[in-house]
């Protein structure tokens, strides 16, 4: 094969190459906005039972019940127990949670107790990172967010790439910072 013809075949190989990864950036952001379209209509009909729905930047929270107190700001540490699962018009399958009693009915192995969030930290997906900005010690809450905001394209544990999930959170305690 002359020089002329292989640098013809990789030109090709590149550009289909780069066609592809093009289609499936695309097939991820239409499924992330289906995904998002989903959770908005979900958190539209948890609202209509007279449940507080707030959009925190891209993450849908809908409160279960109020905390009381102030609300946690950046750097304050919220103290929290957690049940993650797989969105499918509501919670899906569990896939992790610190809570006792989730852990007992389910027969799910129990996670590290209790989980710890220094807001503005960024140490955990950003969905919960940014979820919990605003929560009060004793408020129970949904937070419900694409894969844009979670593990995005990638397998994690027992959650499939391109997974949207919802956390529900019971918040024991927000540190506030001194």
């Amino acid at each position: 094969m002359e020089r002329t013809e292989r640098t013809f075949y990789l030109v090709a190989l590149l550009l289909a190459l780069a066609v592809s990864t093009g289609c499936q950036k695309q097939e991820r952001d239409v499924t992330i906005a289906e995904q998002e379209k989903a959770i908005e209509s979900y958190m539209t009909t948890f609202g209509d039972t007279g449940k507080r729905v707030e959009n925190i930047g891209g993450i849908m929270k809908g409160v279960i019940d109020e905390g009381t107190g102030e609300i946690a700001e950046s750097e304050d540490t919220v103290i929290f127990s957690y049940a993650g699962y797989i969105f499918s018009s509501g919670p899906g399958t569990l896939f992790a949670t610190n809570n006792s009693t989730v852990a007992t009915e389910s027969g799910f192995p129990q996670m590290e107790y209790p989980a710890k969030e220094c807001l503005g930290s960024g140490k955990m997906i950003e969905g919960l990172s940014k979820g919990l900005f605003g929560v009060r010690e004793g408020e129970h809450c949904y937070l419900v967010f694409s894969a844009k905001y979670g593990y995005y394209n990638t397998v994690v544990y027992n959650v499939p790439k391109l997974s949207p999930l919802i956390f529900e959170i019971w918040v024991e305690q927000v540190k506030f910072k001194e």
